[in-house]
């Protein structure tokens, strides 16, 4: 008898019946978590008393200081369940309890006896009572307890063996009925009360292990693998003084608890020069089998039973890091896993990597860096070599690059000149830019290497038609446009510009890019990329495939740990990844980097722009000589109408448009976001005050939090504007006119120039710069002359450098007609618009 606990009251009639009742199992009764929540009761003590009849049994409690009962009821309609409580979950969990106490109540009372004593021998509550059994029949049998080790757990059959060593189970449903009683052993004789009683004590003793009856094998299984180690070590021992038990060597290894396994990778090369990758688990000295490392990774709880060694475990973390492996090149679909995937595993800290000597020797020399490449031009600069180089040698090596050098330094010559140095003969190459941009590359191939073919995807023209090997140049949107085709080619290279269009991994131009096929591939961007976790997976998604594992891993493992993945991340992607700024350079730039930005025209502005030289054409006539002697009002009327419009349509009076529908502003906000997210200060000039006004409106919109002043000739306080410029320890812009930067004011705290509209005199210009790129100046100046595509803008910019003084002689007296007609022998010819140049 049990001397703590609850209140037990019955009488040795009441005994028997239960002990008659819980050889079946009860748990079917009652809903799972009913279930539970009654074992937790009966677990934590809350059972105050238990009444037993030969009917029924009563069952009370004490919750929250209120007395409830249950009365658990078995008769001819099976398990009745009555209580106090209207609360249908509260009564069967008290229930529940109650029976577990029942069970124990019968394991202490009914002990497990040798198989040789005789009736009269037993407990008196398993001795003969006439009214329900006869006296026992037949030789004595023993029970035989069989123990056998599964994946699911420890299962434990019970047998009868009779004197001539015949078996039969001692739980099928042929062997005991609803009462308990025997419906026949083969020999036409009932069970003896002992055996009876030790089914029931058996029942119990299980029960109180925490077996459950399994009814399709007629076993008790144990399979919570935590309560495994304690009943082979400490209730086992105790079972076999009373029963006879059977067991194999793979059950004693289950009393050493859980033994933990150890995840490795085995990574080498394949004969096709991809990775070949074996993932080990090992416990000790003993290897788990592919079977069993399938069998073990598709389970939730990651422990499972090895009868070779016992009960193994392996951390949920490992297991998910093989999972999201699986699962990444599942997703992937790799003909050949890449050999760069051998990075991914350098990504975990913890997880031990062994490297084939061959791939270790391709891993060294990738490490080492590149060599020189032949056939560079002389017009490259040092560092610029040294990125041709650096991309040249990941190609070399099956693998793929993020050029992340800061603006001004460079990025686009450098890819050109990787393509025209190191070329993958008769394909096609893709860049992919904003669509302001792809004047840029156009204008950067032909002026530096004029030789290679240059293409435009449009609408009218891609490369499912066209398949002559050279470079094609398409906007984002035109690129997604082009999805459904993008299938059919697979190109040399292929490269991102502004590489942040993709930051976003679920829109739809993103998942067009990570669609192009290639054979290599190069990233484009001078955005720093550390703040923006999500903005780097995209990037190396569409650059190496399964380097960062999934997006749903990448996430969940910048949840947890934020701060120190990223530092890794630094380390794992290192090979991959060449940022340098302008600082690191310096000694390599002059003092001051001027460069041309080509702007394309929208839509309105082409349409605007060829209205109004039709009409300055009809009014002025061809006659560039006469248009400047006799109207020069209206011809000087005519430029600044034409300007205008290439700067922002909305500057004429007769349009009220968005600023959005000016190329040339929707250039300079994706420039901005650049500059000023490297923490730099920007000057933007121009020499109209309402442009200034529409910039204010779009850095208003786009820029809500950035620092911004301004100066032009209305401001009163000429200086208190540029001092607060100057002071600011933040990224900041100031607009300043033409007009008001003549003299007086010094911006060397910014480092970045715009000149939205170059004026033809170039004097204005370097006065205006002179502003930022003067003493005190310590960092190099970058300046962009910002020139619409295709325009008088774009032919003006380009006689500007050939004859500097012909602009004083333009808008000068009459004596620069002559050097006008030199160049431009029709009005038409200088104001025309080349559709070609913005294609």
């Amino acid at each position: 008898m049990q001397i703590h606990g609850p209140k037990r009251v019955y009488t040795q009639d009441s005994l028997e019946f239960w002990f008659g009742k819980l050889v079946n199992p009860w748990d079917s009764h009652f809903p799972d978590d009913h279930l539970r929540r009654g074992r937790l009761l009966y677990r934590e003590g809350g059972i105050r008393e238990i009444e037993l009849s030969g009917r029924d049994a009563v069952i009370h409690v004490k919750i929250e200081g209120k007395e409830e009962y249950t009365v658990v009821e078995w008769g001819d309609r099976g398990l009745v369940v009555r209580s106090s409580s209207s609360d249908r979950i509260l009564a069967d969990s008290i229930a529940v309890a109650g029976l577990h106490e029942i069970e124990e109540l019968v394991a202490d009372e009914i002990s497990v006896v040798p198989s040789d004593q005789t009736d009269e021998s037993l407990p008196a509550a398993t001795r003969t009572n006439g009214s329900i059994h006869a006296k026992d029949p037949g030789p004595p049998r023993t029970m035989v307890l069989v123990l056998r080790v599964t994946r699911h757990g420890l299962v434990c059959e019970p047998f009868w063996e009779d004197l001539g060593g015949k078996r039969e189970p001692a739980l099928a449903p042929t062997t005991v009925n609803g009462n308990g009683n025997r419906n026949g052993n083969g020999n036409g004789s009932g069970p003896s009360q002992a055996e009876r009683g030790r089914v029931i004590s058996l029942t119990a003793q299980a029960r109180k292990a925490h077996f459950h009856f399994d009814v399709e094998r007629q076993a008790f299984v144990l399979s919570d693998l935590s309560d495994i180690p304690h009943f082979v070590g400490q209730v086992l021992p105790v079972w076999k003084k009373g029963f006879k038990v059977e067991q194999d060597a793979s059950v004693d290894r289950l009393k050493g608890g859980i033994r933990r396994v150890e995840v490795e990778a085995r990574a080498g090369r394949r004969a096709d020069a991809g990775l070949d990758l074996e993932w080990i688990f090992r416990v000790g000295e003993q290897l788990l089998s592919r079977k069993q490392i399938r069998t073990l990774t598709r389970l939730t709880g990651g422990a499972m039973i090895v009868p070779e060694i016992g009960i193994v475990s392996v951390e949920p973390e490992r297991l998910d890091r093989v999972r999201e492996w699986n699962a990444s090149l599942r997703k992937l679909d790799f003909e050949t896993p890449p050999p760069y995937l051998l990075f991914s595993l350098f990504g975990d800290p913890e997880l031990k990597v062994t490297v084939t000597p061959e791939l270790e020797a391709w891993r060294t020399t990738l490490a080492q860096g590149p060599g020189p490449v032949a056939g560079l031009p002389d017009f490259l600069r040092p560092y610029q070599k040294r990125g041709v180089e650096w991309l040249a040698h990941l190609c070399d090596h099956d693998c793929h690059g993020l050029l992340a050098d800061e603006m001004g330094l460079g990025k686009t010559v450098q890819l050109i000149s990787l393509i025209a140095s190191r070329p993958v003969a008769e394909t096609r190459h893709l860049v992919v830019c904003p669509a302001s941009v792809v004047p840029v590359w156009q204008e950067e191939i032909r002026r530096f290497f004029p030789a290679l073919e240059v293409r435009v995807l449009s609408a009218q023209n891609d490369f499912a038609v066209d398949p002559r090997p050279g470079i094609w140049i398409a906007s984002y949107a035109q690129l997604r446009n082009h999805r459904p085709i993008l299938d059919q080619v697979t190109f040399g290279y292929a490269i991102l510009d502004e590489g942040q269009f993709i930051k976003n991994p679920d829109a739809k131009v993103t998942h067009a890019c990570f669609e192009i096929q290639a054979r290599h591939r190069v990233v484009l961007t001078g955005t720093p990329l550390e703040n923006r976790q999500l903005d780097l997976w995209s990037l190396f998604r569409f650059l190496l495939p399964g380097l960062l594992g999934t997006r749903r891993q990448f996430e969940s493992i910048m949840g947890r740990d934020r701060d120190s993945t990223v530092r890794r991340l630094r380390d794992q992607l290192a090979p991959f990844m060449m940022r340098r700024t302008k600082a690191q350079v310096a000694r390599e730039l002059p003092p001051k980097v001027e460069s041309t930005l080509v702007c394309p025209l929208t839509d309105l502005q082409t349409r605007e722009y060829a209205r109004v030289c039709s009409e300055g054409l009809s009014r002025l006539g061809d006659d560039i000589d006469k248009a400047l002697q006799e109207k020069s009002f209206g011809f000087l009327s005519l430029l600044t109408r034409l300007r205008q419009i290439c700067c922002d349509p909305g500057l004429v009076p007769w349009l009220d448009v968005d600023p959005t529908e000016s190329g040339k502003l929707n250039l300079l906000v994706e420039k901005l976001d650049e500059a000023l997210g490297n923490g730099h200060k920007v000057v933007i000039f121009s020499q109209f005050v309402m442009l200034l006004n529409r910039v204010r409106e779009v850095l208003e919109r786009t820029f809500p939090d950035l620092v911004r002043f301004e100066l032009t000739g209305s401001t009163v306080d000429r200086q208190k504007p540029v001092q607060d410029f100057q002071e600011s320890e933040e990224a900041a812009v100031i607009l300043v006119s033409l007009k008001a930067a003549g003299t007086g004011i010094t911006l060397h705290a910014a480092d970045y120039v715009f000149l939205l509209d170059p004026w033809w005199n170039p004097a204005v210009e370097e006065q205006a710069v002179d502003r930022v790129h003067r003493l005190g100046q310590t960092r190099t100046v970058f300046v962009y002359r910002m020139v619409t595509a295709g325009t008088i803008e774009e032919r003006i910019q380009a006689l500007k450098g050939e004859k500097q003084q012909l602009f004083n002689q333009i808008v000068g007296s009459a004596g620069g007609a002559s050097a006008v007609r030199e160049h431009f022998k029709t009005l038409n010819g200088l104001i025309e618009l080349d559709r070609s140049e913005g294609a």
